[in-house]
């Protein structure tokens, strides 16, 4: 096994160990200081413990990065795994679809504008890579079912991002 596969199942471990200190909820059949709180009680210790979670998220992004560009379907739903745990599972048919075909033009919401700030690129880029994923599985799925009454119902069941 790979570095990366290693890292993938290092994180989804830590991410778990996590969410177990933070909501004092452990599997009884591991010891308990295994899930003590020793740090996040100070002030310091939250700045330490959210720094490192949001490290490991960002080295999680280009994990699953890496992993979707690969041919496997395997790979790309472990790339996806990745991205789900930051709510940000839409990144596979955005990256592909959105960001590939439209690098550096005025549609691609993943490229950042000459003179515009980091803030107002991120939000626009989050924001815009929902969106733009959304209006693209609508567009499919009216083309895939031309003719017919697509119902909301259906549009929602059939989006890929639902």
């Amino acid at each position: 096994m790979g570095p990366l596969y290693l890292f993938v199942a290092y994180d989804a471990l830590t991410w778990i160990w996590c969410l177990c200190v933070i909501s004092g909820v452990y599997p009884s059949f591991l010891p308990a200081y295994l899930f003590e709180d020793k740090i996040s009680g100070t002030f310091g210790g939250w700045v330490l413990f959210t720094f490192v979670w949001g490290y490991m998220a960002g080295v999680s992004g280009l994990a699953g990065h890496e992993l979707i560009h690969k041919h496997e379907a395997w790979h790309k739903g472990l790339g996806m795994f990745t991205y789900s745990k930051m709510l940000y599972s839409h990144f596979l048919l955005e990256h592909g679809s959105g960001h590939h075909r439209n690098v550096a033009t005025p549609e691609d919401s993943a490229t950042a504008r000459l003179g515009e700030t980091f803030y107002a690129f991120v939000l626009r880029s989050v924001v815009g890579g929902h969106l733009n994923t959304w209006h693209r599985e609508v567009s499919l799925i009216k083309l895939k079912h031309e003719g017919e009454s697509v119902s909301s119902l259906r549009m929602l069941l059939k989006n890929r991002m639902t």
